[in-house]
């Protein structure tokens, strides 16, 4: 029985690593070595086939292709969405950003029939589901750009593992996305998400809350450190009071952006050119009232 309480401190100590205390310019990354476990054959002569996560996950857990095939393709396309043709563009931007293009990306078109409506075989599957997201801005950026390197890095030691088969990783592109990032309440990229019970439980971390380290980010999600921090909570949070009204607020922010991002920058800069010049004539236009005449003697 003493056994216990040691296993239980031993794990939290552990858990405690993927924290920072904080992160400010100039200071150097803190990096941790995890060594690699090695397994040691039962027969050296007869090897046993080894069962590869990597090529599993490649063949048959490619998002591309469930988004673009099958039942959630019909749905993409009953809604007026070419599921292939946004994959195409969203690989070209992720390409153009700098990122690894195997790591899907959740979209304001996407992200309900994915995260929010996501269906599971079993109760376990469903409880065990966890969304791991980085937003960020791009290469342009030097921090999103380190949070890229680090995340991307973390996915594919996933892979190489085979131990986070539950997870599944994703990024946002804040600068192209403004419904989901707006329903989060997230103005400063870039951000780490762990997203848990069909987007209703989230957590969200700063880059100089959490230790940028590929291996630590890796243990992170597969041994859930995230269960440490807790997670939104409060009116604007999902479930909340407020909720239904930031969902709105949302969607129109949406809608005006994609108004806005379909007009051509001439009538940009002319729309914007009148909506200043009425602004500057209405601040200092005359009170109506006569000014009194100044007599000459």
């Amino acid at each position: 029985m003493r056994l216990v309480p040691c296993l239980l401190l031993a794990l939290s100590s552990v858990q405690a690593q993927y924290f920072s205390e904080g992160w400010t310019p100039g200071q150097v990354i803190p990096t941790e070595t995890v060594d690699a476990e090695t397994i040691t054959s039962a027969s050296a002569a007869t090897p046993a086939a080894r069962w590869n996560w990597q090529e599993f996950s490649s063949k048959h857990l490619d998002l591309g292709k469930i988004v673009t095939e099958g039942p959630i393709a019909s749905a993409l396309s009953g809604i007026g969405i070419n599921a292939v043709e946004q994959l195409e563009l969203a690989r070209k931007r992720a390409a153009e950003r700098g990122w690894d293009e195997r790591i899907p990306l959740l979209t304001d078109s996407n992200y309900e029939l994915l995260v929010k409506n996501e269906t599971f075989g079993s109760p376990e599957e469903a409880e065990k589901r966890t969304w791991f997201v980085v937003v960020t801005v791009g290469k342009q950026d030097t921090m999103s750009k380190l949070v890229d390197e680090a995340f991307d890095k973390a996915y594919q030691l996933a892979l190489d593992a085979g131990d986070a088969e539950h997870v599944k990783w994703a990024r946002v592109d804040y600068l192209a996305e403004t419904e989901i990032t707006t329903e989060w309440m997230l103005w400063k990229p870039p951000t780490l998400i762990i997203i848990k019970d069909n987007g209703n439980t989230l957590r969200f971390y700063q880059p100089g809350q959490i230790v940028l380290d590929p291996a630590m980010l890796h243990k992170f999600v597969v041994i859930d450190g995230w269960k440490e921090t807790e997670p939104w909570s409060g009116p604007w949070a999902p479930g909340g009071s407020r909720q239904p009204y930031l969902h709105t607020y949302a969607v129109l922010s949406r809608r005006v952006y994609n108004v806005i991002s379909a007009l051509p920058r001439w009538a940009i800069l002319l729309i914007t050119g009148a909506i200043g010049s009425f602004i500057i004539n209405f601040f200092h236009k005359d009170d109506g009232k006569k000014k009194p005449s100044t007599v000459r003697d």
